[in-house]
């Protein structure tokens, strides 16, 4: 079970003095100070697949580094599953990330990148760890390539096994950060099929950024449209379509719906941008 609470999540990157807050204990900007995110409240509940979407600078990105302890907050407080974890350590976290840059070790096969993360965790045995890694490289198709190393495999096959990699930990909460951006259109399909499989089997959290909005209908439960920075958010909307989703879901007259009217709110963020 994995329920997270964002509650009033500023980042400011100071200018020059002393950080202060208000009265509420918020922080407070100072001048020659930027802030890229500005009171981001919200709830995400148990396995929901929420994407994020907005124009680049937004602070989509400044967020999910946040939930992951990767960055600092200046004020607010992030709870994960009834804990506040603010102060916590990224391995402490009960969480797991994919990256757009693959971030797999190019020393390790594919079975022993999957493996990584099991092996941190007490109380399992080598034959439990092994079992749990070859569960998800069959799930994401790489059984046949189990001891192949990175400079053997494709864009597709190394982000496979960084999802792999995620899920093989049991996390809590699964932050992936654009892990489709780098790669070819083609590929690009088939990992969005295979990741709305592995999730509709798994029911993960997901927290998903992505800046194409058709991704996001796709697979989200909810997408989350980003303000121009300083980053809130503007909107949250229900996707309806039900899933089992795939690639036809995109044919809908209701998907062009959402994808038109997405698309809008998205664009009009991207000209204040541009201001």
């Amino acid at each position: 079970m994995s329920n997270l609470f964002l509650r009033h999540i500023y980042k400011i990157y100071p200018g020059t003095g002393n950080a202060k807050k208000n009265a509420k204990g918020e922080a407070k900007k100072r001048s020659g100070d930027f802030v890229a995110v500005k009171d981001f409240n919200m709830e995400i509940n148990d396995g929901e697949f929420i994407v994020f979407v907005g124009p680049s600078g937004c602070g989509k990105s400044t967020t999910l580094r946040m939930i992951a302890g990767l960055e600092d907050i200046s004020s607010g407080t992030i709870e994960i599953d009834g804990q506040v974890v603010n102060d916590l350590e990224p391995r402490d976290r009960d969480i797991a990330m994919v990256f757009q840059n693959y971030a797999i070790f190019p020393h390790l096969s594919v079975r022993e990148n999957v493996m990584f993360g099991l092996n941190l965790k007490k109380g399992m045995t080598d034959a439990e760890r092994e079992e749990i890694a070859l569960k998800y490289i069959k799930m994401v198709g790489l059984e046949k390539f189990i001891n192949a190393y990175p400079k053997e495999l494709s864009g597709g096959m190394k982000q496979r096994v960084a999802i792999a990699r995620a899920y093989a930990v049991n996390p809590s909460l699964l932050l992936m950060d654009e892990p489709f951006g780098a790669l070819d259109a083609q590929t690009r399909t088939q990992l969005q099929t295979e990741l709305l499989k592995t999730w509709e089997e798994e029911k993960k959290t997901c927290f998903f950024i992505t800046h194409d909005v058709e991704e996001a209908i796709l697979l989200a439960s909810r997408v989350v449209v980003m303000s121009a920075r300083p980053g809130r958010i503007k909107e949250v909307i229900d996707i309806d379509i039900p899933y089992p989703r795939n690639q036809e879901t995109k044919m809908l007259p209701r998907f062009t719906e959402l994808k038109n009217y997405i698309w809008q709110n998205v664009y009009k963020e991207y000209l204040e941008v541009q201001k």
